[in-house]
């Protein structure tokens, strides 16, 4: 039994644990605080891809694996490019981030590092968190473990954004390394909202993935037979490699994780909500939820405060309602958003930095009859 608490405890060092621990780390009000992080590294996290969007330089640029200032969108009717100025699309491995967030916690006189899974939370006077490497408590603990009641829940709507992705390397020159592709729909598999995404890092190689938002999974045959398709159909790619695979399920859902905060334990990244749930993304969205935490924690405002204004919560729960009732259209939802709206402020909205007019100017194109309907459904 360790009998020493901990001011405050993390339980996984995902993309959320390793946010908040660099910037506890470089904030001089935690130098003094002792801090206890567990992860056991078992599954997948550090194999994945993290990309985002960002104005200039960032916090992660010393270890972005590439950028790109132009993107493209493709519908069967449209082809859009995307010039990103002034920000960059950037691509991170999981493994490098949580590497630099793991090494800087060891370097710290007041954090601990124990690898085990965390079983089960005690809440009493402390928070006790039990382990297979024994006991710790601790005053505060942010918790990254999802909620079995989120998988039991009936009444949210949840879409799960999931995806197979190979790292190809084609014997011809099929990629413009200096041009990602946000979203192709020219390949879709009927009646589901999904498309092709590539991340490209030469000529000859890149990351393509076929992602679906859609409420059920499928077989992994099924994605591999429209990455074949595509390859060579529109890459027109005859003969390549597959150097690596990236398979992931991300939840897309108006189901309300803050119900799980505690006095003593506060959920933090996916089991937080702290993925927007109209896109699926969560890299840049997290960082900035982990400084608000820290703000909060230190100023001694609930740890809630400020993390989502009401009005973007709405326009989610609006769009994850239309892909979940026409999950068919969602490419003309998709294709409307992308055709009237440079993509500087489809950004900011997605970051939820726009202005009201800013928002109107991109929430009135879509007034569809199925957009109409979710409105009033989400009102009332």
């Amino acid at each position: 039994m360790d009998h020493h608490q901990y001011d405050i405890a993390i339980v996984g060092l995902g993309c959320a644990g390793s946010h908040i621990v660099v910037q506890m780390l470089d904030h001089p009000a935690f130098q003094d605080k002792s801090i206890i992080v567990f992860d056991d590294f078992n599954e997948d996290s550090l194999d994945k891809t993290w990309s985002f969007w960002e104005k200039g330089t960032g916090n992660w640029d010393h270890l972005l694996s590439d950028q790109w200032e132009l993107g493209s969108f493709k519908t069967r009717r449209v082809s859009i490019d995307l010039q990103l100025t002034p920000y960059r699309y950037k691509k991170l491995q999981s493994r490098e981030v949580i590497a630099f967030a793991k090494a800087k916690l060891q370097q710290h006189p007041n954090c601990t590092f124990v690898e085990a899974k965390v079983e089960r939370i005690i809440e009493t006077e402390v928070a006790t968190l039990k382990t297979g490497q024994g006991s710790f408590a601790a005053h505060l603990v942010l918790d990254s473990r999802v909620a079995k009641e989120f998988f039991q829940d009936e009444q949210a709507i949840t879409l799960k954004q999931h995806f197979l992705g190979w790292y190809i390397k084609t014997e011809k020159e099929v990629f413009d390394p200096k041009r990602f592709v946000m979203m192709d729909y020219r390949l879709q598999d009927p009646g589901t909202t999904s498309f092709i995404y590539i991340l490209p890092s030469s000529t000859t190689e890149a990351l393509v993935e076929f992602t679906y938002f859609s409420a059920s999974t499928v077989k992994e045959a099924v994605y591999e037979s429209y990455l074949e398709e595509y390859i060579s159909t529109y890459l027109k790619a005859v003969n390549y490699s597959i150097t690596q695979t990236e398979q992931g399920i991300i939840p897309m859902t108006t189901y309300r994780f803050d119900q799980h905060h505690t006095p003593l334990v506060h959920k933090i990244g996916t089991a937080g909500g702290w993925v927007k749930s109209s896109t699926g993304y969560s890299f840049k969205l997290s960082e900035k939820r982990a400084g608000r935490l820290i703000n909060n924690y230190l100023t001694g405002k609930p740890l809630d405060s400020g993390m989502q204004k009401k009005r973007f919560r709405f326009y989610d729960d609006i769009m994850l309602d239309v892909l979940n009732v026409h999950n068919g259209r969602g490419h003309l939802l998709f294709e409307n958003l992308y055709s009237n709206n440079p993509i500087s402020r489809i950004f900011a909205f997605l970051d939820e930095e726009s202005s009201f007019w800013q928002e109107l100017k991109i929430m009135l194109p879509l007034t569809s009859a199925p957009f109409i309907k979710s409105f009033f459904r989400k009102l009332f």
